[in-house]
């Protein structure tokens, strides 16, 4: 059986937690190490012993904190890295879509060889440079056809936008 892993968004979420997280052991970290060091000056001369130990600890909580703080900018690179995949994929999904529209339309364009012939290569082009799975171009069909209704809508209302404003130019 196949184990099932998570989703990019998932995945940036769980980021995102973890990036917090990191945060507020950074805040508790710096507020440890000021407690420390306030200890250090204000006792080294009636508790040597116990300032010695304290500074002791606070070396080391500060190479703690500072490999804290270069964990939450990884997280942070990470984070930043996730969200551009995810939104280069629903770009990309969407280009997809408009791509398998405008061969929808090419039918329409038979009649006019130059036209059909630069749509064709468009559309190779396009998953020439693209390698997508055959689920996304499958599923890109289907809203292709969406995409197509509505940019007719669209162009049917800018016809009648030019055709009002030649009849109002005219009278």
């Amino acid at each position: 059986m196949k184990k099932r892993g998570k989703t990019l968004a998932e995945l940036l979420i769980d980021v995102r937690i973890l990036r917090n997280k990191v945060q507020h052991v950074i805040v508790r970290m710096r507020n440890r190490l000021e407690t420390y060091n306030d200890v250090v000056i204000r006792d080294i001369s009636s508790f040597p012993h116990l300032s010695k130990m304290v500074a002791q600890e606070s070396e080391v909580l500060e190479g703690v904190l500072e490999r804290l703080l270069t964990l939450e900018v990884m997280l942070e690179i990470l984070e930043i890295k996730i969200e551009t995949i995810i939104y280069i994929g629903n770009i990309v999904t969407s280009a997809v879509s408009v791509v398998e529209a405008i061969k929808l339309l090419k039918e329409n364009f038979n009649f006019m060889p130059e036209i059909s012939v630069s749509l064709d290569e468009i559309y190779n082009n396009f998953y020439i440079n693209v390698d997508l799975p055959k689920e996304i171009k499958i599923n890109a069909k289907e809203e292709a056809r969406n995409i197509l209704a509505d940019a007719e809508k669209i162009a049917e209302k800018r016809r009648d936008q030019v055709y009002n404003q030649g009849i109002s130019s005219t009278i």
